[in-house]
């Protein structure tokens, strides 16, 4: 074969290392939500970070963003309940992205409208998950399932 006849497979070659390259690079400038970010991409919108703060420390504040009767329920080995206004228990811990807790698992999902925090044992019957959903511009309570057997 003559050189010139190369140049086909070696331009196609070099684009296509190319291609691979730019789309690495892109992901490694996508990093994950933080907590303090959440909601900041949405005009108008209540940051996560202060709400996660003022909910888990004032106890009105939190009834005021739990549109009752929400989704989840309370079961442990006596009963089984859903959750409402008269059996509700004030929620004092945060969302955090690596909470200190050696005893059970912990998954964080985060997106700009909706953070999923899940914490549970193996094999034990205790899990605990919580949704908070931003409606409105506001940030709230939907989901809270507290499973203690």
């Amino acid at each position: 074969m003559k050189p010139y006849q190369f140049l086909p497979l070696f331009v196609s070659v070099l684009f296509a290392c190319n291609r691979s390259d730019n789309k690495k690079a892109s992901m490694a400038i996508q990093a994950p939500p933080t907590i303090a970010a959440l909601g900041t991409n949405i005009p108008g919108a209540e940051s996560f970070d202060s709400f996660n703060t003022k909910f888990h420390a004032d106890s009105g504040f939190q009834l005021s963003r739990i549109p009752f009767p929400i989704d989840g329920q309370c079961v442990n080995d006596v009963e089984n309940t859903r959750w409402s206004k008269k059996n509700w228990e004030f929620l004092k811990t945060p969302v955090a992205l690596d909470p200190d807790t050696t005893e059970c698992r912990h998954s964080l999902t985060m997106t700009d409208s909706l953070v999923t925090e899940k914490f549970w044992i193996d094999q034990s019957g205790f899990k605990v998950e919580r949704r908070f959903r931003l409606k409105g511009g506001k940030w709230f309570l939907v989901y809270y399932d507290d499973i203690n057997m």
